[in-house]
C-alpha cells in the first residue's frame, strides 16, 4: 500500500508541475550581448559579392565550364551581332560626304546610281526636299537658302554676285599691251585677298545674265545633293521649258516634241511626289493658273508604288500605311515678291484660292509651314518674323511663304520695304522645312538612305513604264 501511495504521489506532482506559473524576466537582467545575438539571427543573411580584381589578365581568371563551352561553340546570336558590327564598320568606312551635286536622272532622264557611295545604309534619320518650278523662278537658289548651315549678313550680296559673268584674266591679259601690264605691276604693294567664289558657296548652279539672255536652262534632269545634316536635296529641270525641246529633238520642233516633253516634266513631277517628303512649287508672280493644273494633273496620273515596293519585302500588311501610299507635304512659295504682295488682304486672298485650288489634293497642304502661327492648331511663338500677320486679319493658314526680291540698294534701311530683311525670312524658311514631320514614304519601316535610293530607282522604272501617262499624251493637241 505504502508502493501505491508513493507512485499516485508522483503521478500527481508530475500532473500538476506544468500548471506552475511561470515567472518572466525582465530586459534588464538580460544581458546586452544575448539581445544583440538575437536580433542578428532574427535577420536575412547579407551576401557579398567580391568583384574580380582589373590587374588580373583574362587568361589567368577561373573560367566556369559553362564560359568554356560557350568559346569552344559560340552562340548564334552572338555571331549575328558581329556580323552586324562588321556591316556597320564597312558602312561607315565606305561612307563619303558630299562636295557638290550629283545626278539623280541625267539628261536622257536615266536613272543614275552614283550617288549610293554617299549614301549611309544605317541612317533613317533623313529629309528628301525636292522642288518644282517653270525656267528662271528661282529653284536653285532656294535650294542653296535650305544647303547653309549658317545665313550670313552678305547672304543678298552673294546672291547679286551669282548672275553676274565671270571674266577669265587670261582673257584680261591678252587685250591689253605687254607694256601696260608691266607699269600696271607693282612690287611693293602686297597683293590683296581675293574674295570667296560664290559659286563655292552655293552648291547648286545659278542662271547668270549669260544664261538669262539666251533662255537656257542650267538644270537638266534631277540633281541630288545631300548635306552633312542629311538632308537630300533634289533640283529639278524646268517645267514645260522650250529650251528643253531645243536640247532633246534633232529634227525641227513639231507639235509632237513639245507633248513629249510635257510628258517628260509630269512624270518628273510625279516622280517627286512620290520619293520626296517635301515637295516645293515656286512661282514669282501670282498665280499661274496653269502651273496649278499641271501640279493636279502630275498627282492624278503618279501611279501606286507601294505594291512595286512590297515585293521585295516580307512586311505584313497591316505594317502600311492605310491608303498604301504616302503624300508629302506641298510649300507653296512665291519668290521675288514685291510690296503690295506682303499686305494681309493679298496674303489673305492666296491662302483662300489655294485653299480652294488643292481642297480635293491628297498634298498636305497643313504642316505647319505658316508664315504667322495658329493659335487653334499650335501655340509656338513664331511671329517673331512676321507681326502683322495673325489668323483675325488673314485667316487659318496654310503652307505658303514669300520670298522678297532682292534689289540692289537693300542695305538702304531708310527705304520702307513692307517686309522683314531677306536674311530673317531665309532663315525662318529653312528652319520650317527642317521642322517637318518626317512621314513614312515607303510601307517599309525605317527605310535606310540605300533602301530609299534602291525605292527611287524602282519608283523611276515603274512611272516610266505606266501607261496613263502614254494615253494622256494621245489626248494632248
Amino acid at each position: 500500500m505504502a508502493d501505491k501511495k508513493k507512485k499516485i504521489i508522483t503521478t500527481k506532482e508530475s500532473i500538476t508541475t506544468p500548471r506552475r506559473p511561470v515567472i518572466l524576466k525582465s530586459d534588464r537582467d538580460v544581458p546586452k550581448d544575448q539581445s544583440k545575438e538575437k536580433n542578428e539571427k532574427d535577420k536575412p543573411p547579407t551576401i557579398i559579392l567580391k568583384t574580380r580584381e582589373q590587374s588580373t589578365p583574362k587568361e589567368e581568371r577561373p573560367l566556369s565550364p559553362k564560359s568554356q563551352a560557350d568559346i569552344e561553340s559560340p552562340h548564334p546570336s552572338k555571331i549575328t551581332q558581329n556580323e552586324k558590327e562588321k556591316k556597320d564598320q564597312k558602312s561607315n568606312a565606305v561612307f563619303k560626304l558630299m562636295a557638290e551635286p550629283v545626278k539623280l536622272l541625267d539628261e536622257n532622264l536615266e536613272f543614275n546610281s552614283a550617288a549610293l557611295e554617299f549614301l549611309n545604309d544605317s541612317n533613317s534619320n533623313y529629309l528628301v526636299v525636292g522642288i518644282l518650278g517653270t525656267q528662271g523662278v528661282g529653284k536653285s537658289m532656294i535650294l542653296n537658302l535650305i544647303a547653309q548651315n549658317e545665313v550670313g549678313s552678305d547672304l543678298c550680296t552673294q546672291i547679286l554676285q551669282s548672275h553676274e559673268v565671270s571674266i577669265e584674266p587670261s582673257l584680261e591679259s591678252s587685250e591689253i599691251p605687254v607694256e601696260n601690264q608691266l607699269e600696271s605691276l607693282s612690287f611693293s604693294e602686297t597683293p590683296e585677298e581675293k574674295p570667296q567664289d560664290v559659286r563655292n558657296i552655293f552648291k547648286f548652279k545659278m542662271q547668270d545674265i549669260e544664261y538669262i539672255e539666251r533662255g537656257v536652262n542650267c538644270t537638266k534632269g534631277v540633281d541630288m545633293y545631300i548635306t552633312n545634316d542629311r538632308i537630300i536635296l533634289l533640283d529639278c529641270q524646268p517645267l514645260w521649258s522650250p529650251s528643253l525641246i531645243e536640247e532633246t529633238s534633232t529634227n525641227p520642233v513639231t507639235a509632237r516634241s513639245a507633248n513629249i516633253m510635257t510628258v517628260d516634266c509630269l512624270q518628273i513631277a510625279s516622280y517627286l511626289m512620290s520619293i520626296c517628303h517635301v515637295l516645293i512649287t515656286v512661282q514669282d508672280w501670282f498665280t499661274d493658273y496653269n502651273f496649278i493644273r499641271y501640279i493636279q494633273t502630275a498627282e492624278m496620273l503618279k501611279p501606286t508604288l507601294s505594291a512595286s515596293n512590297a515585293m521585295n519585302t516580307n512586311q505584313e500588311s497591316s505594317e502600311s500605311t492605310s491608303s498604301g501610299e504616302s503624300h508629302p507635304h506641298l510649300l507653296i512659295l512665291h519668290n521675288r515678291c514685291q510690296l503690295e504682295d506682303y499686305t494681309p488682304n493679298a496674303v489673305e486672298t492666296m491662302q483662300d484660292l489655294y485653299r480652294k485650288a488643292y481642297q480635293r489634293s491628297n498634298l498636305q497642304l497643313n504642316s505647319g509651314m505658316y508664315m504667322y502661327s495658329d493659335t487653334n492648331k499650335n501655340g509656338l511663338n513664331i511671329d517673331s518674323v512676321c507681326k502683322s500677320y495673325n489668323v483675325r486679319t488673314c485667316g487659318t493658314p496654310i503652307n505658303l511663304f514669300l520670298l522678297p526680291e532682292i534689289y540692289d540698294d537693300f542695305e538702304n534701311r531708310d527705304i520702307y520695304r513692307g517686309h522683314p530683311p531677306f536674311e530673317e525670312l531665309a532663315k525662318r524658311l529653312r528652319w520650317m522645312i527642317l521642322g517637318v514631320n518626317r512621314h513614312q514614304i515607303t510601307n517599309v519601316p525605317n527605310l535606310s538612305e540605300k533602301g530609299w535610293f534602291q525605292y527611287c530607282n524602282k519608283a523611276w522604272e515603274t512611272i516610266r513604264k505606266c501607261t496613263f501617262f502614254m494615253e494622256y499624251e494621245r489626248f494632248l493637241p
